[in-house]
């Protein structure tokens, strides 16, 4: 008798094919979810691997790295000397979920001037606590940045609220950031000032002008006074009268415009006052500030002086010992520069690194009332001289 052994119907045979391809479909799917959760889990363990490495750097130079020294694809100090990351790590290819190839790479922006940095990248799942999507390392952790990336419209924002590190930009000269957006804080006698334009005149610190844009500030008794002389202004030659042209001018000793930062501008008085006649006028000072009276030097001839000081003499040094404390290095800390005078007329220049020759606002008949610190005197001189020297502008606070 023959036996019979069972055999698989074709309508078996094809769930079985079945039931084989969606097994595979399965682990196919499996594996890629995998891989997509290990190149995001790589994402960001090198992106933790870079902020320690960050860290390490602002330890040692209180900033955090420019962009272009992260550009150079290594992390080094800025002398060479030690190295932080031997090499700056990739985001690993493809991109995952919603990361495309513009998401999906490690970029970098200092921010703050040094004081913070944001670094941008994608992930395509969900790790631990962190969403997929774009995210944002900076000093505070990792986190989603706010609208989904660190390309929100900065409209009306200047600082810090993007939640990205601040990327929407920094404040620039004194201002802070307060909520989003770059205040200036109330003026207070030791702060700087910066001149980014004055009287038309725009501040260039390059040639051919080599302007002063920044100037220090110093408290002297009741006086708030700047600590250098002014030096903004178009350079022209000292052969060169300086006219009511609405172009704000300036002399430079010896016809040497690379020397004004050193030693401050020259300035004939008219130019100085810009055209004024009122006692305390701003002339060529900034907004807040003045060309000061003669009574305004005399309080700060009295304020220094140790023993008497005349405050009526005329062509004579008096108020002992305030002419030291007055000059570079004096207690005062006004750091009075002896840069010398435009003689008039000749245009010829006299007396650089020998007397500091500083305009008042107040006129004596067809003259003006100057001081004068010399280099061999303890004291201060009061005299008046023709309006058309150049001499040096030191500006007071209002």
């Amino acid at each position: 008798m023959k036996s019979h052994k069972p055999a698989f119907t074709l309508v078996e045979l094809l769930v079985v094919v079945a039931i084989i391809g969606l097994l595979a479909s399965i682990s196919v799917i499996a594996l890629s979810s995998a891989r997509t959760k290990a190149r995001d889990a790589r994402r960001v363990g090198d992106v933790k691997q870079v902020t320690t490495a960050l860290e390490l750097f602002f330890n040692d130079y209180g900033r955090y790295p420019t962009d272009q020294e992260w550009a150079l694809g290594y992390l080094v100090s800025p002398d060479g000397s030690s190295t932080y990351l031997s090499t700056i790590p990739s985001a690993p290819n493809p991109p995952d979920g919603s990361c495309d190839s513009s998401t999906n790479q490690f970029s970098y922006t200092q921010d703050n001037n040094g004081e913070s940095y944001t670094i941008t990248f994608c992930t395509g799942a969900n790790i631990a606590a962190l969403s997929a999507g774009n995210l944002c390392a900076n000093p505070g952790g990792i986190s989603a940045c706010a609208g989904g990336g660190c390309t929100l419209d900065c409209s009306g924002h200047n600082c810090g609220d993007d939640g990205c590190g601040g990327s929407c930009g920094s404040c620039t000269g004194n201002d802070v950031c307060t909520s989003g957006t770059c205040t200036t804080p109330p003026f207070a006698c030791g702060d700087q000032i910066t001149i980014t334009s004055l009287l038309g005149h725009t501040c260039n610190t390059d040639a051919p002008d080599y302007d002063t844009c920044t100037y220090d500030t110093v408290q002297i008794g009741t006086q708030c006074w700047m600590q250098e002389n002014m030096n903004v202004g178009a350079y022209i030659t000292g052969v060169t009268e300086q006219v009511n042209n609405s172009s704000l001018e300036k002399y430079c000793g010896y016809d040497w415009a690379g020397g004004c930062p050193s030693y401050g501008a020259l300035y004939q008085w008219d130019e100085t006052m810009q055209y004024s006649t009122s006692e305390e006028a701003q002339g060529i000072c900034p907004s807040g500030w003045h060309i000061p009276s003669d009574a305004e030097q005399n309080t700060l001839d009295q304020f220094l002086n140790d023993t008497t000081c005349d405050v009526n003499r005329v062509g004579i040094f008096d108020c002992a010992n305030a002419g030291t404390k007055l000059k570079t290095g004096g207690t005062s800390h006004f750091e009075g520069i002896l840069s010398g005078i435009r003689i008039a007329d000749s245009g010829a220049f006299w007396d650089s690194l020998v007397y500091g020759y500083y305009w008042s606002s107040t006129v004596n008949g067809l003259d003006a009332w100057v001081r004068v610190l010399g280099g061999n005197y303890t004291t201060v001189y009061r005299g008046y001289f023709a309006k058309d020297f150049g001499f040096s502008v030191r500006c007071l606070q209002n």
